[in-house]
């Protein structure tokens, strides 16, 4: 049922994510959600944003749990829109998610169940007062310089005053954000494949850069990288298992640093981050902290930013973990 606008349970879906998913996913989602009797109201996002309005709105008007159908980006765009309000954990509504998204990273890192009568049954037992099958999480928050992207391409706009985002499982900078822009242009065909033949193309034109990274014990690095990546979960780019060991609810971020390499071991990067087997070079290495501010030091022209894969702007770049932000059904 899909009563009036008072719902407790609510659904924020992006129809076109994951090549159809949606089509394919929520018919069953709303059959089991039929046989248990939870009347929701179903909210499609018709742009970008809005699925950020959606959640807000919902929470005004008293939703209990909020339900992202959708990828990565959906997840995305309903926690910036919740935690923008300033309000944290319980103060906040449950967040649920129906994976339907072409990464689903998140999903896949918590390994949140997927068939629709056992994600329709904790759903009905979190609105119930189950804490059994409610987690509390953390969110990240980046600080950087907002750009134009102009066909999937960066492009400097004038100049303009930092902004920040929420992510809720990792972000990069330097390799990472060009793999993002050229999945976004890439045939969904390519389907598991897409984000490796991505970072194929990628490591063609790549150049490492000369940063310096500040942590919260504020203790300096200055080291020349391929990326940086700022992880709560430990999968991204659809299955890489870029930082094995993060744990979305420690408090602290998984920092995975990628130096300098030769152009050969870069390439077999492209298969060994699938498997965490990237850990075992001399290059990479993993550091936990609170916080990490990252400014370029060489003239290698802006460095930029993707947060949970939506691409975002420009360095200078300030990082910053959220403990026990929101909380999770699953």
């Amino acid at each position: 049922m899909t009563p009036g606008s008072q719902a407790a349970l609510r659904f924020v879906a992006h129809a076109g994510a994951g090549r159809g998913a949606f089509a394919r996913r929520w018919p069953p989602m709303a059959s089991a959600l039929a046989e248990r009797g939870l009347e929701h109201v179903v909210a499609l996002t018709s742009r970008a944003g809005e699925a950020s309005e959606l959640a807000r709105q919902a929470a005004d008007e008293g939703a209990r749990l909020i339900v992202a159908v959708g990828g990565d980006g959906t997840l995305h765009e309903v926690a910036n829109g919740l935690l923008d309000s300033g309000r944290r954990g319980a103060e906040l509504p449950l967040i649920g998610l129906v994976a339907a998204g072409r990464g689903s990273d998140y999903a896949r890192g918590t390994r949140m169940p997927s068939a629709p009568e056992e994600l329709a049954d904790r759903f009905a037992r979190a609105l119930e007062g189950d804490t059994s099958v409610v987690h509390v999480v953390d969110a990240g928050q980046v600080r950087y310089r907002p750009t134009h992207w102009v066909a999937g391409r960066p492009v400097d706009g004038p100049a303009s005053e930092l902004t920040s985002r929420w992510f809720v499982n990792a972000a990069g900078i330097g390799f990472s954000p060009f793999i993002t822009q050229r999945v976004s242009r890439f045939p969904a065909r390519l389907g598991a494949y897409l984000y490796t033949v991505a970072g194929l193309v990628t490591i063609v034109d790549w150049r490492d850069r000369l940063v310096e990274l500040t942590w919260d014990d504020r203790s300096r690095d200055e080291m020349r990288v391929e990326s940086v990546e700022v992880a709560l979960g430990p999968y991204e780019g659809g299955g890489m298992r870029v930082a094995p060991d993060a744990d979305p609810s420690d408090g602290l971020f998984d920092v995975v640093l990628i130096g300098a390499t030769g152009r050969l071991e870069t390439l077999t990067f492209a298969w060994r981050i699938r498997t965490g087997d990237h850990l075992r070079s001399r290059q990479v290495s993993v550091r936990r902290t609170r916080s990490l501010t990252v400014r370029p030091l060489d003239e290698g022209g802006p460095i930029y930013l993707q947060a949970d894969g939506e691409l975002l702007g420009r360095d200078p770049f300030a990082f910053e973990v959220a403990p026990s932000a929101f909380r999770l059904v699953w």
